[in-house]
């Protein structure tokens, strides 16, 4: 049988008699939506076009300087035809709410553009030179405008020119935003969503015992590298190496703490996530809390957080095991030691599964099958 596949963010379910625990832990409660103000400096002017017709547009940088913070983040336009409303704060939003398509698509440019990547670096990556006249501000504006670029070819359908795409960009801006433009929108991937990413433990119904421990279990996640804790049980890869941190696929075994039976195995999956979240233009009435039904501004300019989110995608499975004896003493002295093969593992669900947001256990009981050796 296969362990439940864990992906975040999940539905709570109702939760039945965790045997080993007591019962369920409380789910966390979400991260409050981020609020902040809008700042703006300089950028270029874009020449570009909407199914042929010509429709020109300032790409000015855009930041979000969130409330109670002193950085400013990185933001992107996602709904060229609305002008910016910056007599407004923002707030996060859903990405359903705004109404914007290709939101994949959109943190692929997100994460292959600027600021993830290096504003010379990405200049270089998409096949363009910066120019040995650019100031640091004007390199970061060249690539700003590329990424604005390819984030309106996905949001609103704009597509800009190849000829001369930069109004008064004779100094090798133009080559530079086309090259970037084209280079974000010519092949893109696609940048999954939180709810996608997995943490699986494989082999349980497999598992053997042999040498003093259980194992081997096979670790499943593309969130990426998992670190993985125990209590009741220590955990080592297949060299006998503690396992700390594992990849998708790599294995690793458990080794009873003296005196015990019930393990618990803690896993979390660390990822890094340019979001995509969506904020959108709000009022101080709404972030204060009096209003009776909360609204945006309307109007307002839609804007695309740029830059990566750490995130985190725990679980947690608690077994009970039981390891066989060395030894049975019988009148005619002890008995054979188990084969070095092992024995197979009955693996059996507990009364229930409990499922919670932000922290997910699965209760699994674990004994070695008997029979005779």
């Amino acid at each position: 049988m296969r362990l439940k596949t864990f992906r975040t963010p999940i539905a709570a379910t109702a939760a039945l008699a965790a045997v080993l625990a007591g019962g369920p832990a409380s789910a966390q409660e979400p991260a409050a939506p981020v609020t902040g103000d809008i700042v703006t400096s300089p950028g270029l002017e874009l020449r570009g076009e909407f199914d042929g017709d010509r429709y020109d547009v300032w790409a000015n940088v855009l930041g979000l300087k969130p409330h109670g913070s002193e950085e400013t983040l990185v933001v992107y336009c996602i709904d060229i035809r609305t002008p910016l409303d910056i007599e407004h704060p923002y707030a996060e939003g859903d990405w359903e709410e705004s109404g914007v398509a290709n939101l994949e698509q959109v943190r692929w440019v997100l994460f292959n553009g600027y600021p993830n990547l290096g504003a010379a670096s990405l200049i270089e990556a998409a096949g363009a030179e910066v120019n040995a006249g650019w100031s640091d501000k004007r390199t970061a504006e060249v690539a700003y405008a590329g990424t604005q670029a390819a984030v309106w070819h996905f949001t609103d359908g704009w597509d800009l020119l190849s000829d001369n795409p930069v109004k008064g960009g004779n100094n090798g801006e133009d080559e530079a935003v086309l090259a970037i433009y084209e280079h974000l929108t010519d092949e893109p991937g696609r940048v999954p969503d939180p709810s996608e990413f997995v943490l699986d433990l494989e082999g349980a119904d497999e598992a053997t015992y042999v040498d003093g421990r259980f194992g081997p279990y096979t670790i499943r996640s593309n969130a990426g590298a998992v670190a993985l804790g125990a209590e009741g049980a220590s955990l080592e890869t297949e060299g006998g190496d503690a396992a700390e941190s594992l990849e998708d696929g790599e294995e690793f075994w458990i080794v009873l703490d003296e005196g015990s039976s019930e393990v618990t195995v803690s896993a979390t999956a660390g990822y890094d996530l340019p979001v995509g979240r969506v904020f959108l233009a709000t009022t101080d009435e709404s972030l204060s809390g009096d209003a009776v039904n909360p609204v945006r501004a309307g109007g307002s300019q839609k804007l695309i957080l740029a830059e990566p989110r750490e995130g985190e995608l725990p679980a947690e499975w608690r077994f009970a095991l039981e390891a066989p004896p060395t030894e049975r003493p019988t009148e005619s002295g002890p008995a054979a030691q188990l084969p070095t093969t092992g024995s197979s593992l009955a693996v059996a669900f507990a009364a229930g599964l409990a499922l919670l947001i932000g922290g997910l256990t699965a209760m699994v009981f674990t004994k070695r099958r008997s029979g005779a050796h």
